[in-house]
Formats: C-alpha cells, sequence, structure tokens
C-alpha cells in the first residue's frame, strides 16, 4: 500500500543518510537503515508476486486437466513444485538431472526474466528507498525469500540455487540503477560519470539508436517466419492441448515466455552463424542442417531450406539497418574530432557486441537427454559477426559524416592535382629541352662540315667554347706579342685587344648557343687583317738606319 505524501514518510527519507551510506552513531555506522521495513517489503513482494504469477496459472491447467479425485488433490505439491521450477527457469535455474531419462531443462524463459524485472522495478519505485543501505536490505529480503521459496517448493534434484544468485542479482541491479538516477546512491560515482569524456553520450546514443535497428530487423524476421510456419505451429498446438481452453491458454503461455528466446535466435540467423536445436543441427540463413527437435508448437517456425546465394549477402542488411539508424545522430559526432567520432564509433560497438553476447548466453541451455544438451545460438561466432557488422556501419557513418573528413579530401585532391601538374610541366620541360637539344646538335654538325670543306678543324659532339669575353692577343709574334721595329732593340710589350662579349642570352637556349657558332673564324680574319696593317706600318725609314747598322 503506498504512502503517497505521508509526512512520516517524508521524514524518514529526509533523515536518511546522505548520498546512501549509513547514518553515524558515534563512532559506529548505523546497520540498520531509517527506513528498513519500506526496504524488507521491496525484496519479498517482487519475489512472491513473481512467484505466484507462475504457480497459479499451472495450478489452474493442472486442476483442468487432471481427474478430480484424491489421488489427484494429493498431487497438487507437484503442480507447485513445477511452478517453482518454471519459475527458476526464467533466473537462470535448471529443472530436472542428467541422470534421469527426461533430461534437464535449462533454456532460460526470458519472458519470465522481463516479467521478474518488471516487478522487481515497480516494488522499488514504490517503496522509495532512501540509499544504498536500504537497497542492500532489499538485495538481501529477495536472496533470503527465493532461497525460501526454493527450498520449500522446489522440485529435488534440480540445480535451483543458481536461480537464487540470479534473482539476487537482478534485484541489485534495479535497486542500485534506481537509487542512482535519484540522486541517492553513491556521490563519488557521480563526479566520476560528470567528468566522462566527451565521445561517451554520442556513444550510447549510437548503442539505443543500433539496439532499435536490430530490433526492427529481428521483428520483420519473426513476422516472416510466422507467415511461412503457422501451419506447423497449428498442428503442434492442437495435438499438444487436448485439455480444454485452460490447457490450450496454458500452452500459449509457456510458449510466449520463450519467445524473447526464439527473438535472439531470429538475431543470430540474421547475423549469419545461426543457432542449433541438437546436435549436429544447424539454421543459418545459407545452410540448413536439420533432425529431430522436440514436440513444442514454437519450434515450428525453424526454417526448412537455405536461402541460396541470397544468404551469403542477408547479413548486410544489419549493416545497412545500423547506418540508417545512426545517420541521424551524425551531428553529434560532428562536434567531435574525427580520431574521437571513430572512438565513440569503436565504444558503442563493444556494448552491442557485449549485450548480444549476454542475449546469445541467456537463450542457450538443454531442453533434453542426449544431443538436445546444445541448444542455441553459436555465441562466440555471433560475437565476431555482429562486431563485423555494427562496427562496419558504425564506423562508416562516423568517418563518412564527418567536416573533418571531408577537409582531408580537399587536401588530398588538391596535394594530386598539384603532383599531377607538376609532373605535366617536367615532362613538357623536358621535351623542349629534347627538341632544344637536337637542334643544337644539328647546327654543330653543319658547323663541323662547313670547316672540314676548308680544311680547318672542327669542333666534336658539342664540345665547350672559350669565353667570349677573354682577352684575345694580336697575332704577331711566336709568344703572342706586337712585332718588335726592325733594328731596334726594345723588349715589345704585349698588344691585347679586348673583344666584347655578346648581349647576354640564356645559356640553355638553342638561340644563345646560335650567336657564337663560328666565333673562332671571324677573330681569326679579323686578326690576319690587324698583322698585314703592322707589317706595313714596320717599313724601314731614317730614323731607323743606325739601329739596323748595330
Amino acid at each position: 500500500m503506498s504512502t503517497g505524501g505521508n509526512p512520516a514518510r517524508l521524514r524518514r527519507v529526509v533523515s536518511a543518510s546522505e548520498g546512501g551510506l549509513p547514518a553515524r552513531t558515534g563512532r559506529r555506522y548505523r546497520a540498520v537503515p531509517t527506513d528498513w521495513p519500506f526496504a524488507v517489503r521491496a525484496g519479498v513482494e517482487s519475489v512472491l508476486a513473481g512467484w505466484l504469477l507462475v504457480v497459479v496459472p499451472t495450478l489452474a491447467v493442472y486442476i483442468s486437466t487432471s481427474s478430480m479425485d484424491a489421488a489427484a488433490a494429493l498431487s497438487v505439491g507437484a503442480a507447485v513444485r513445477a511452478g517453482t521450477a518454471l519459475w527458476a527457469l526464467g533466473l537462470g535455474g535448471t529443472w530436472g538431472s542428467a541422470a534421469s531419462p527426461d533430461g534437464v531443462l535449462g533454456l532460460p524463459l526470458l519472458g519470465l526474466t522481463v516479467l521478474q524485472a518488471l516487478i522487481t522495478r515497480w516494488s522499488v519505485r514504490r517503496s522509495r528507498l532512501a540509499g544504498l543501505l536500504s537497497g542492500l536490505w532489499t538485495v538481501l529480503a529477495a536472496v533470503v525469500t527465493a532461497a525460501l521459496v526454493v527450498v520449500a517448493a522446489g522440485p529435488p534434484g534440480s540445480r535451483l540455487w543458481t536461480a537464487v544468485l540470479g534473482l539476487g542479482g537482478l534485484t541489485a541491479f534495479i535497486a542500485v540503477g534506481r537509487l542512482q538516477r535519484s540522486g541517492r546512491g553513491r556521490r563519488d560515482v557521480d563526479r566520476w560519470w560528470a567528468r566522462r569524456p566527451c565521445w561517451t553520450d554520442p556513444a550510447l546514443a549510437l548503442v539505443r539508436s543500433t539496439f532499435l535497428a536490430l530490433v526492427v530487423l529481428v521483428a520483420a524476421v519473426t513476422v516472416v517466419a510466422v507467415v511461412e510456419g503457422a501451419g506447423r505451429v497449428g498442428r503442434l498446438h492442437d495435438a499438444l492441448s487436448a485439455g480444454g481452453i485452460l490447457a490450450s491458454l496454458g500452452l500459449i503461455a509457456l510458449q510466449a515466455c520463450w519467445a524473447p528466446t526464439m527473438l535472439v535466435w531470429a538475431l543470430a540467423w540474421l547475423a549469419g552463424p545461426g543457432f542449433a536445436v541438437g546436435a549436429g543441427t544447424l539454421f543459418s540463413p545459407d545452410s540448413v542442417v536439420t533432425g529431430p527437435v522436440p514436440a513444442m508448437p514454437l519450434l515450428g517456425l525453424l526454417p526448412t531450406a537455405p536461402l541460396g546465394t541470397v544468404g551469403l549477402y542477408l547479413p548486410l542488411v544489419i549493416t545497412a539497418g545500423t547506418m540508417v539508424a545512426s545517420w541521424p545522430r551524425r551531428r553529434r559526432l560532428a562536434v567531435l574530432g574525427l580520431g574521437e567520432a571513430v572512438i565513440a564509433a569503436l565504444v558503442a560497438t563493444a556494448v552491442v557486441t557485449l549485450g548480444c553476447l549476454a542475449l546469445a548466453l541467456a537463450a542457450s541451455g538443454p531442453v533434453g537427454p542426449g544431443r538436445m544438451t546444445q541448444v542455441g545460438p553459436h555465441w562466440g561466432h555471433l560475437c565476431l559477426f555482429i562486431a563485423l557488422e555494427i562496427g562496419v556501419g558504425l564506423v562508416a557513418v562516423a568517418v563518412i559524416s564527418h567536416p573533418g573528413t571531408r577537409r582531408l579530401a580537399v587536401r588530398g585532391t588538391r596535394a594530386s592535382a598539384g603532383v599531377a601538374r607538376g609532373l605535366h610541366e617536367d615532362a613538357g620541360d623536358a621535351g623542349a629541352g629534347a627538341r632544344a637539344r637536337g637542334d643544337t646538335d644539328d647546327r654543330w654538325e653543319t658547323t663541323d662540315r662547313e670547316r672540314n670543306g676548308r680544311g680547318e678543324p672542327t669542333e666534336r659532339n658539342g664540345q665547350q667554347r672559350e669565353n667570349v669575353g677573354h682577352r684575345v692577343p694580336r697575332r704577331g709574334t711566336e709568344a703572342g706579342t706586337a712585332p718588335l721595329a726592325r733594328d731596334s732593340g726594345v723588349e715589345p710589350a704585349p698588344v691585347t685587344e679586348e673583344v666584347s662579349a655578346p648581349e647576354s642570352i640564356p645559356a640553355g637556349s638553342a638561340a644563345g648557343r646560335g650567336l657564337f657558332v663560328g666565333w673562332r673564324e671571324r677573330a681569326s680574319r679579323e686578326a690576319s687583317r690587324e698583322r698585314a696593317e703592322d707589317e706595313a706600318s714596320d717599313a724601314p725609314g731614317a730614323c731607323d738606319a743606325p739601329d739596323r747598322e748595330d
């Protein structure tokens, strides 16, 4: 019964220790919270409510299908134990023994897991726990209650203690999460979360979008399977529900509790690795290996044939769906750096992969003896396929939609264009140089032929000519000096003539080389004329007679 806005209730919450720690009394902590009755009530009612929701329908089905005699009345306990075992299946327990002819039933009823989580959440929220110590009392109350139920009403020989641990973990997760969100949890956790990296929120947004995409795709696969296998499911249901309406409703409820398990199988089938229902079987898009299966109406939805070539490419649907679902989150990724956006995508991939691993383990378990002990997805292959398919889609969206990628692409395009332009210019310069060298060689060959015709020495194959700007001596004597005056004992001084160099022309151009062709011939002719003039000016005269006599 909810207290609503009761003043006493409000005083109880306010007087609780701040941050969820037990209140101090002197130097000791108080081990009992002020709201311990409400904490205990939350744990007890969550367990009993979930257990009764399974046991009561089981009793109703049992009574409706049995004769109303003394023997049937004495066997009501068996129905209670069967209901307790079914309730434990949703929390991690197993029903039966491996030594028995019927084997062990350990395939979790994930529908009951979801139902128990909703009940526990409602109880914790209704109790308004004051702090972490109150949450601890709630968990202890739930574990103790579950242990008592298992001991009192559990079938012998079954492993139900794992259900007690599973219920305790589920209650702790829900209670601590509720307290932390309401501000009555650990403050250091809040401070740690406040210092989280900037890519954390975009990564969580990608996780939500990806899970939504997977749910939509799995729902579509399930609808197709129901349409194709509805006939087989109906025939199996009619064969098993011969006890009336209550028996039919009970069978439907049991199949509904296994429906989430079948959804996980559908995810494994869509991802590619598939699942098994018995040793040696495989149900995947590109391969179907069947075998005998239990007479469960829900197993009538199993595929009967592979999809052929289409099955090889069907897992790409997950990648496409991931990209479509995460595309609206691109603006949250754009505010990050390119490296941080990739990190957010990789973290989201890791979270989704771990979630699929937990689902695969929760959807696996034995359903009988012998080969039926291997039932469920191949969780190792499923994690690998999911990581690749989801990771490629998320990283592609993070990279393609990021402004940094566009900037890098523009820089790369400009750099490539510059390199191509430089290579083109170098090729053009090389061609022009080759043509210029060819023209120069032709001029050299022509000059050599002309000089050969005149009997003069030639210059071969572009040998280097003398510089134009040097000083050219007059050719009159052996040493390049002016002719001595006859009958004179004066040592003649060297006579040179400055030959002006032509205007500067680029040395590499063909025109510049053409101007210097034949310059030695021109200089030789000029020197011959000057020598003739010097000889004419050195003819004997009156002033020179005494010198000649001496």
